[in-house]
């Protein structure tokens, strides 16, 4: 797909250097794939990957997180992450409570059925995440997570 919009732009448009299309695309392109996977894995659970990453977070932090600390390490916008608090606490996986350094503020933290079911879901989504990857080596595989590090770390 990608190789074939270069070449329509070569055709439309010869003085342009398509080349970043070849990077960014299948960037765009595999991280909608991967995320149309993870969508699919977690369905029967009720979650999308982004809900399961604020679950996910939450559990490794292992304390109440501000809705901005959750904000900072998940993909999106406050208010993505304040609607999927929203999701999550009416099915009884998250509560907020106060903030006992800023009575303005409030924490998240899991419920015990959000504990349990980030224990029981995240092995399978590491394995399903594991099984896409099966399409590099092992080398590539740390090749491209490098590769990859360097880039956000740049534009992050």
């Amino acid at each position: 797909m990608v190789d074939r919009i270069r070449d329509d732009w070569a055709r439309r448009r010869p003085d342009l250097d398509t080349a970043p299309v070849a990077v960014v695309g299948r960037i765009l392109r595999a991280a909608r794939v991967l995320q149309e996977a993870a969508d699919a894995q977690l369905a029967g659970a009720g979650l999308t990957r982004a809900e399961f990453d604020v679950l996910s977070q939450l559990r490794r932090h292992g304390a109440p997180l501000r809705p901005g600390d959750l904000t900072a390490g998940v993909v999106g916008s406050p208010a993505a992450t304040t609607k999927r608090l929203h999701k999550l606490g009416a099915a009884g996986l998250v509560r907020r409570g106060a903030d006992p350094d800023d009575a303005r503020a409030a924490r998240v933290s899991l419920t015990a059925a959000g504990e349990r079911l980030v224990d029981d879901l995240l092995p399978r989504q590491l394995a399903a995440d594991a099984e896409l990857l099966e399409v590099f080596t092992p080398d590539q595989r740390e090749q491209l997570a490098a590769l990859l590090r360097s880039a956000l770390l740049a534009w992050e």
